[in-house]
């Protein structure tokens, strides 16, 4: 890092990373019901970045298991991800939702978990399913830049389009070799031996612990674009956040994202990674 993208980084680190989104991130979802698809976070919770379990007004979550690296949840117990209980919690394996039905939520909410599907377009697609039409994507995602993935490389679109024609599962471990290589565990919480470390992660249809896609603000939006979604509002926040609020647009048209994939999008000029402001 030059001095010039050191001094970007403590201004925006003093700017204060955790104030709230504006606004305009949450107001169109208040009163509508929630799907969290990973959950629970704090971004989302009373005071945080993103506030949006005090917005709503019901939210059911879905998890792949109850008891996860992440979570210790109740399946049998109400989804209380702020305290008060707002929904019902769903254990389904599959990352395409079987057995959840059509067109029942208004909005799905997610963090920091597309980069743990196989096959990020085939979620997307389940996504639309249980999404009335033109339902609502809250969607936060890590920057490569502020996280353990800082060494390995985005992940190319047209990668996910080929998993996705080629229908790869969870049991898909093509990124195995690259994250044994270049994780940086000096910004990884997970301090256990390394062998443990590695094995863990080698056993990833069990642990879900796989990082397998790589993502900058870029790689999120022309993904998002991809899978037929209306992006509404960017904003990428310091330590290593995505923030992305969006609208699926219906079956069969395309959304009109010209100013987000644009080299000179505003998101871009704003970002405080280099890599981001540098496609401007």
């Amino acid at each position: 890092m030059g001095l010039k993208d050191a001094a970007v980084n403590a201004r925006w680190r003093l700017a204060g990373h955790r104030r709230p989104l504006p606004d305009a991130f949450s107001a169109p979802l208040a009163g509508l019901r929630g799907l969290e698809v990973g959950g629970p976070t704090d971004r989302f919770k009373q005071g945080g970045i993103w506030p949006l379990y005090p917005r709503l007004a019901s939210c059911d979550a879905v998890q792949w298991r109850a008891d996860t690296a992440w979570h210790q949840l109740d399946e049998s117990a109400p989804y209380a991800p702020d305290g008060a209980p707002l929904g019902r919690l769903v254990v389904v394996e599959s990352g395409q939702l079987e057995g959840l039905p059509d067109s029942s939520w208004d909005v799905l909410m997610t963090s920091h978990v597309i980069e743990h599907f196989a096959n990020p377009l085939a979620e997307l697609e389940a996504w639309r399913r249980v999404l009335v039409p033109e339902g609502w994507i809250a969607l936060v995602a890590p920057h490569r830049e502020g996280t353990f993935d800082h060494r390995r490389p985005v992940t190319p679109l047209e990668h996910i389009v080929a998993d996705h024609a080629a229908g790869t599962g969870e049991d898909d471990l093509t990124h195995l070799d690259e994250t044994l290589a270049l994780h940086d565990r000096s910004r990884d919480a997970d301090d256990s031996p390394r062998e443990q470390w590695e094995a863990a992660r080698r056993d990833n249809l069990n642990t879900r612990l796989l990082h397998h896609h790589v993502f900058d603000g870029g790689a999120i939006v022309r993904l998002l674009d991809r899978a037929g979604i209306q992006l509404h509002h960017i904003a990428v926040r310091h330590p290593h956040d995505t923030f992305v609020l969006g609208r699926f647009v219906p079956e069969g048209a395309r959304p009109d994202n010209a100013v987000a994939l644009a080299p000179t999008a505003p998101w871009r000029r704003r970002s405080p990674f280099a890599g981001d402001r540098a496609a401007g």
